[in-house]
């Protein structure tokens, strides 16, 4: 339960960061709708990958 619970929870915080670094960034090239979603979708995609790792290493130790 706690497992699932915690790849959630960094799933959502990769995806908020990456939305609001998204708007901090490119804003003014693409407006903050767009740059939101461009900066969550590669939030997800490049903090998964974190996410997963460390979560596996922390249930192994």
């Amino acid at each position: 339960m706690i497992i699932v619970l915690s790849l959630l929870l960094g799933f959502a915080a990769a995806l908020g960061a990456g939305a609001l670094s998204g708007v901090r960034i490119g804003k003014d090239a693409l407006g903050a709708k767009l740059a939101a979603y461009m900066g969550g979708l590669y939030g997800i995609i490049s903090g998964s990958a974190a996410v997963v790792l460390t979560v596996l290493v922390l249930a192994l130790t």
